[in-house]
């Protein structure tokens, strides 16, 4: 018998305490909601969502992709603890309970493994009687925490010698607190070095600062400036531009067996640092950086499995003259895992000898859009993996009436998907 799966989509939570520095919290915290919209293809497909709020468009998901068995629910509160709200709604909890099935059994997988999740599964058990498995969490929630944080990566390449070589992090520096930039900053800039100040625990590039050695005489104002930067931990290290690429790869390390490659993708940016997509394809294996990154990436996972973490998680690299740079560790399921999974579940668990597959988030469109009319607009280029070898499906439709959509794209190759994607901005703009 199949243990039934909750999965509980906190991505925002973890955000949270970090973007209360930040002007516009509110707004900032509003735009990043549609990414509950993402699990929707974790795990299986037929499962129990608790989202911040009802997924946009569920039913006509549902029958677009013949996912009839997606229940979705949302918690009454919204505290910035989405486990807390799903704790604090007696109706929820009994149509968790429910879920469990006369086993009293659930798999337990979140976006990210919180303090709150812990006090969540305990009163599964103690309260209700449930059995939870936690495939996904690290049972030490301190070590997850250190390894989720700039300094964290950078401590733990360190140790294994990944600070040169093929695959390494880049030359840089920890700063204790904000008081020390300057001068860090400075030196870098002295070399003829460009380098980006990143906030320790920052998710979602905020707050992040990029000074050249032409800005010299700005670096004390811009950092002054910054509401991101209190008394915490910062790295300053070197900005890599140029021609460069983004490679990024996610790996699962279980409890009691080797850790594994997921899968890698290709990151697509905007500017230097709005990440607006990602694509996977069979061809990525012979880019240059694959073998580098997934080598540096599994002596990673090793050591992380060693030290006690279980579950998923991601590394974001640079590409540069022959040298992949790691430059985040991400301590959790990523912005990209439901790609992968879209094309494992839609189109088959070897969907990367036939197809590549990605995602796409366009911003500024009209405010007040509306599933019909984003349809009408694509027109054709809409068609589900399950009876199209290539095409378009409109996701993460919470947030289309504030101008943002993002849409899943799978073709036969990396050629053909970057053709839809461009397909689908021509669509989409408003001169169209």
């Amino acid at each position: 018998m199949t243990t039934p799966t909750l999965c509980v989509c906190n991505a925002v939570d973890t955000l949270h305490d970090f973007a209360v520095r930040a002007d516009d919290v509110e707004q900032l915290l509003s735009e990043c909601y549609a990414q509950q919209d993402q699990a929707l293809f974790w795990g299986p497909l037929d499962k129990m969502l608790i989202t911040y709020e009802p997924i946009g468009d569920l039913d006509w998901q549902r029958k677009f992709l013949e996912i009839d068995g997606v229940v979705n629910l949302s918690p009454a509160g919204r505290t910035g603890s989405l486990f807390a709200d799903a704790l604090a709604d007696p109706e929820l909890m009994a149509a968790v309970v429910a879920h469990a099935g006369p086993g009293r059994r659930l798999r337990l997988v979140p976006h990210t493994t919180t303090t709150d999740l812990w006090r969540f599964a305990e009163a599964l058990r103690s309260t209700y009687g449930l059995v939870v498995e936690l495939p996904e969490s690290p049972p030490q929630q301190g070590l997850r925490d250190l390894l989720d944080t700039k300094t964290g990566l950078r401590d733990l390449a360190t140790d294994l010698g990944l600070t040169h070589g093929p695959c390494r992090i880049p030359t840089g520096t920890h700063c204790s607190a904000k008081h020390e930039l300057p001068a860090a900053v400075h030196g870098m800039l002295a070399t003829g070095t460009p380098c980006i100040v990143k906030p320790d625990r920052g998710e979602a590039s905020l707050g992040l600062l990029i000074f050249r050695p032409c800005d010299d005489d700005d670096v004390a104002a811009r950092l002054a400036a910054s509401t991101f930067y209190d008394e915490d931990q910062v790295v300053v290290e070197e900005f890599l531009d140029g021609d460069v690429c983004f490679p990024s790869v996610e790996y699962m390390v279980p409890a009691d067996a080797p850790p594994h490659l997921c899968y890698t993708t290709d990151m697509l940016f905007e500017g230097a640092t709005h990440l607006r997509g990602n694509v996977t394809a069979r061809e990525l294996r012979e880019r240059w950086w694959y073998r580098p990154l997934t080598e540096g990436g599994q002596r990673l996972a090793e050591e992380m499995q060693r030290r006690g973490y279980r579950g998923r998680f991601g590394i974001d690299a640079i590409g540069r003259d022959g040298v992949v740079y790691l430059h985040d560790l991400n301590a959790r399921r990523t912005g990209s895992s439901h790609v992968h999974e879209f094309g494992a579940h839609l189109i088959g668990p070897d969907y990367l000898d036939t197809h590549a597959v990605g995602n796409y988030d366009f911003y500024g469109l009209p405010t007040g859009l509306d599933l019909p009319d984003v349809l009408r607009l694509l027109g054709p280029l809409v068609a589900s993996p399950r009876h199209a070898g290539r095409g378009v499906v409109p996701t993460e439709l919470t947030d289309l009436r504030t101008g943002r959509l993002s849409c899943m794209f799978y073709a036969p190759n990396l050629a053909e998907l970057h053709d839809l994607i461009v397909g689908v901005k021509a669509a989409l703009s408003p001169d169209r």
